[in-house]
């Protein structure tokens, strides 16, 4: 381990190693629990977190007399910052939980295929309006892979997906963090992503219910008219309040026995 992390003190690569190190950390926390949320601010924060550790660990590493109890020590200081940091990103509750069971904190996000979310969804390709947005598309963006073939202007956005120069169409980003400006989407779709996620903040003790409810209604307004955001589950709370405004229209059908899913239309 010295003799790696010497190398990189050397080579000027410190920035460039925790940021890559944070970006692995946040992936590893989201996989853990998908409703995790992390800004481009708090990525930063945990590579300069990573970089004050890497610096302490080097020079203990350095020190031949340093013995084994203040090496331990050092990495249950860091078990402590590390705690610190997502209790400050994603607040206390998230701990309180881990603590009863950690099980309880194991919320993984799966990964559906096209064909089941055009099923569960309603969508008819034919009639999509484009562009199209897949709004927590997946690391493999299933459904944007799918509507790209058969020749629909879709695109994807998703924390955990890879942007690369061959699929130019993805972005690796948070909703929370995007900005989405009025009448620019014909149709968003959304499959047990960003309602679950608002539901989830709807229902926690410390959750961000308004900022939820305000990223919704830019959403609809980033619909053209004619355009329909699709997603699943269903959110009453709020589409109680969109099926009251004029220039919306509300629809509502079941999917299992217990769960619905929402097409909203922006009237025209």
């Amino acid at each position: 381990m010295a003799k790696a992390l010497e190398r990189i003190f050397a080579d000027g690569l410190l920035n460039h190693f925790t940021i890559k190190l944070a970006e692995q950390g946040i992936r590893q926390f989201i996989q853990v629990n998908q409703f995790m949320q992390f800004t481009s601010k708090d990525k930063l924060q945990l590579a300069e977190l990573y970089k004050d550790q890497f610096m302490r660990i080097w020079s203990l590493l350095k020190d031949e007399e340093a013995e084994e109890g203040v090496v331990q020590q050092f990495f249950q200081k860091h078990y402590q910052h590390l705690r610190t940091f997502l209790i400050q990103t994603n607040g206390e509750e998230l701990f309180k939980k881990y603590a009863m069971d950690p099980h309880l904190f194991w919320v993984p996000c799966e990964e559906y295929s096209a064909d089941l979310q055009v099923s569960w969804l309603g969508l008819d390709v034919v009639d999509l309006h484009p562009p199209v947005l897949d709004l927590g598309c997946g690391p493999q963006a299933n459904l944007v892979q799918f509507l790209r073939g058969k020749k629909i202007e879709a695109y994807g956005m998703d924390r955990q997906v890879e942007e690369s120069e061959d699929r130019p169409f993805l972005r690796r980003m948070g909703w929370m963090e995007s900005s989405f400006e009025e009448e620019q989407w014909g149709t968003i779709i959304s499959h047990l992503a960003f309602s679950n996620h608002f539901t989830h903040h709807h229902l926690k003790a410390d959750g961000e219910p308004e900022a939820y409810a305000q990223k919704y209604m830019e959403l609809l307004r980033a619909l053209k008219p004619g355009g329909s955001f699709f997603y699943a589950p269903s959110v009453p709370f709020i589409e109680s309040f969109v099926d009251q405004l004029p220039e919306y229209f509300v629809c509502r059908t079941w999917i299992t026995p217990t769960q619905q899913m929402t097409r909203i239309t922006r009237l025209d």
